[in-house]
């Protein structure tokens, strides 16, 4: 009886226990979630209101560069750059001003108005020689741009043929002038006793002779020798100047770059490297001369029309050349202008310090 009734007490007890420990797992199961620790992620559907502690991610802020490129050649392959500036695409917060007149240009970077400008090679080298502003060469955007069109016959099809010829062309003391020269004379020619040169102050002055003169002949760049092609049916391109040159010359012709104050290429480096790898992506887009190329040129308003662009852009020599390269391609230039007229680069030959190296 005795060992019935102990019997019947170990179990009540062990029921017992079982119980409890239910209930302990039953009170665990039900209890309010806890936050999560630090490195844990927040439930899907709930909400986290941040720590006094945390601070909300911002982006980097952008360094705000002026930057004046010219209309025409110079300022075409910059034509992407633009466009993403002014959708705010870019690492750096552009300022883009797009001038016609190189003088206005000198002026804003002695003002210290433009950190950055694209300019013709010769307008750098004389920046370069003058005391009153400190630039670099950072990169060449363009080669040779410069095209002989005939109107109304096929009587040019080699230098040679120019004798005896009037030339309508622009650029009097800058390097069309000097291009020209050296192009004729390396092939026997002499301006005044073999051809004659008439320099007009604008292009428009030039298309207008081409209008109003039977079997004119004119000098003029890209992209306003493709303008006058499409406008006037009978004039045709009768010569490439930059292939004129590379027959006579062991340098490539280059005729634009881009260049940069001193003070912004030391202070602000990283900014300037950032402008470089953005223009240059900027120059591989609108080298590909499809739509998209010509209504970016279009949007940044250096032509007025993309189908004009399109046909423009394979004639303009477009390039991004750097460092040595850069120092090599221009420093050949430069010694022709020099060789051909001084004053041409400002009276002498930049130095090594003139070209920006990364």
């Amino acid at each position: 009886m005795k060992t019935i009734k102990k019997l019947t007490a170990l179990i009540l007890a062990l029921l017992t226990v079982l119980a409890l420990a239910s209930c302990a797992v039953a009170s665990t199961t039900d209890a309010p979630e806890s936050s999560p620790s630090a490195g844990q992620s927040t439930p899907s559907g709930s909400e986290k209101a941040p720590s006094s502690e945390e601070s909300p991610v911002l982006p980097a802020e952008k360094t705000e560069v002026n930057l004046a490129v010219l209309s025409g050649s110079t300022g075409l392959g910059a034509s992407k750059l633009i466009v993403d500036a002014k959708e705010g695409k870019t690492n750096n917060e552009y300022k883009i001003e797009i001038i016609s007149d190189p003088t206005q240009v000198i002026a804003g970077l002695k003002q210290g108005k433009y950190d950055l400008a694209a300019l013709p090679v010769n307008v750098a080298a004389k920046l370069y020689n003058m005391p009153d502003v400190d630039v670099q060469v950072v990169a060449l955007n363009t080669l040779g741009v410069l095209y002989v069109l005939e109107k109304d016959g096929e009587s040019v099809k080699s230098i040679a043929d120019l004798k005896g010829k009037k030339i309508f062309t622009t650029g009097e003391g800058a390097t069309p002038q000097y291009i020209l020269e050296h192009v004729l004379k390396e092939n026997g020619l002499t301006v005044g006793s073999d051809v004659e040169v008439v320099y007009r102050a604008t292009a428009d002055e030039v298309v207008s002779d081409i209008t109003n003169t039977a079997n004119a002949i004119a000098m003029l760049p890209e992209p306003k020798a493709t303008v006058v092609t499409k406008q006037i049916t009978t004039v045709r391109y009768a010569l490439d100047m930059t292939a004129e040159w590379d027959k006579i010359s062991d340098s490539k012709l280059t005729q634009g770059c881009v260049v940069a104050l001193k003070s912004f290429a030391s202070e602000k480096k990283a900014a300037l490297d950032l402008f470089l790898e953005e223009y240059k992506a900027s120059i591989e887009f609108i080298n590909k001369a499809d739509e998209a190329a010509g209504n970016a040129v279009v949007a940044a308003e250096i032509i007025g029309k993309a189908p004009i662009a399109m046909a423009a852009i394979p004639k303009s020599n477009l390039v991004y050349i750097e460092g040595d390269e850069m120092k090599s391609v221009l420093g050949g230039t430069l010694s022709v202008l020099f060789a051909a007229d001084p004053k041409s680069v400002g009276g002498k030959l930049p130095d090594d310090a003139f070209y920006y190296q990364k």
